[in-house]
């Protein structure tokens, strides 16, 4: 089964910057990436017993990647009610992106349905 994560990880990782990002917008420039990654099931806090622990890669994208999405993002930002501390976001579908109060931090989130390939929602609020 290992022999497969990764191929389906790239394709999922793939159809997150055709679906949510202008790749021609990024005018040839690539970077490091930031952030952190979690393995996890559907239900992220309390799951129900004999939920399976694996099913989804959970990412959280930070730094200039972040930015660089957040603002690339087509949709408006609205005030963010779960860190309500004055932080804005964007979501586009499964995509959460933030720009923190301070104006200098930037984070990004969402999840791989790992059976199925889907592009989810991540994180708690």
């Amino acid at each position: 089964m290992m022999s497969n994560v990764a191929p389906r990880l790239l394709a999922g990782l793939l159809a997150l910057c055709l679906v949510s990002v202008d790749v021609a917008g990024a005018a040839g420039r690539a970077g490091a990436l930031q952030g952190e990654y979690e393995f996890h099931g559907r239900t992220r806090v309390d799951p129900p017993p004999g939920e399976p622990h694996d099913t989804h890669l959970g990412l959280v994208l930070e730094g200039a990647v972040a930015r660089d999405l957040y603002r690339r993002m087509r949709v408006r930002s609205v005030r963010d009610p779960c860190l309500d501390d004055g932080s804005r976001s964007k979501i586009q579908g499964p995509l959460r992106c933030s720009e923190m109060a301070s104006g200098r931090h930037w984070r990004c989130e969402f999840a791989i349905q790992l059976d199925t390939l889907a592009l989810v929602a991540d994180g708690v609020c």
